[in-house]
């Protein structure tokens, strides 16, 4: 019923705990993909040895793509209803699949997703990451008056993340739909799972959203993609992702193109604010902006018609490349949210 796709590079110290972790699901009915993406460690053997162990493994060697690569590669080889994802770095609760069973079987519509949500785990404490909806049922009258307006972008103070974050490994969707909506451009290799995640909520009927925490993620593992890119939002890989997202996502509802403008926005602005705070002077940070920005491109993804007003005048001075007027107010927005956070810590 349910295919889990694990995509596998350079994780060595951490797979065993991963595929260990899936095999000892208290559900039974399920099947593993390995995607072994030309990893160049320990890991293609790892993988194999399980195979040989366990008759639910499959092993898929590939040569080095990307993540969008080899999830492709998992997607397409998949035989479950269901489709579920674990990062190899990761590892998901021994009940996570029983619960994902049991939501399925019991809803009284077909489900195209169920959400879940995660612990996060980090070298000294464990954290939760949460949806920022309701629990509950939603079918698609639902979804468009309380999920789309801010699925991507919630522009209700600022330019903040969306209602429904984009993990992979916090949902299960069924396959058909993950098969019309996975994402083609290989050449996406940050934010990987931002078009697939969105472009398949765009096309849901029916989806069930809770904060039961399944999923492990690993905050520890300094070496992933993830970590290396939290910041610094403007290279070409960001084009590529914004633009597939505008190219695939548009004409939805209003709602959602204006988010699908906002987002690279959003991207620019924070890498903005993340210069001005930590470049060891103003000139350095105005230096650093001004690269980015000619190099990824994004900022010719992004209309200033439709932004809230403080964004709109950061893009603007950008695109009239007054770069240092546009690093100033970044420096204020940063300082202003320093300070907030300072005084809710006190």
């Amino acid at each position: 019923m349910i295919s889990v796709i694990v995509p596998v590079y350079k994780t060595e110290q951490y797979l065993r705990r991963c595929v260990d972790s899936i095999l000892n699901q208290t559900y039974p009915d399920f099947e593993l993909l390995l995607v072994d993406d030309g990893s160049p460690d320990n890991c293609p053997r790892i993988c194999d040895e399980y195979a040989d162990r366990d008759p639910r493994v499959k092993v898929i060697h590939k040569e080095n793509g990307g993540l969008v690569s080899a999830r492709n590669a998992g997607i397409l080889a998949a035989q479950g209803d269901y489709i579920c994802y674990v990062d190899s770095d990761d590892w998901a609760d021994e009940n996570m699949l029983q619960f994902v069973h049991d939501k399925l079987a019991e809803s009284p519509v077909p489900l195209d997703m169920v959400l879940f949500a995660a612990h996060d785990v980090f070298e000294d404490h464990t954290g939760e990451t949460v949806n920022r909806v309701p629990e509950g049922y939603y079918d698609r009258e639902r979804l468009e008056k309380e999920i789309f307006p801010r699925l991507i972008v919630d522009d209700r103070n600022g330019l903040n993340a969306g209602c429904i974050q984009a993990h992979t490994w916090d949902k299960a969707c069924k396959r058909e739909l993950q098969l019309q909506c996975y994402t083609r451009d290989e050449r996406i290799r940050v934010f990987t799972d931002v078009p697939m995640t969105y472009e398949c909520l765009l096309n849901c009927q029916n989806i069930y959203v809770c904060n039961e925490h399944l999923y492990y993620y690993n905050r520890t593992n300094e070496g992933s993609i993830r970590a290396k890119s939290k910041e610094n939002l403007l290279t070409k890989s960001f084009y590529y992702m914004t633009d597939y997202m505008q190219q695939h996502m548009r004409g939805v509802s209003p709602a959602i193109d204006r988010q699908l403008n906002e987002l690279p926005a959003s991207l620019i602005i924070r890498t903005g604010k993340w210069r001005a705070g930590s470049d060891p002077s103003f000139r350095e940070a105005v230096r650093h902006i001004k690269e980015a920005l000619q190099e990824s491109g994004l900022l010719s993804l992004v209309s200033v018609r439709g932004l809230p007003a403080a964004p709109k005048i950061v893009i603007l001075l950008f695109k009239l490349r007054l770069y240092s007027l546009g690093m100033l107010l970044c420096a204020m927005k940063a300082r202003t949210a320093r300070r907030k956070q300072d005084g809710s810590a006190l």
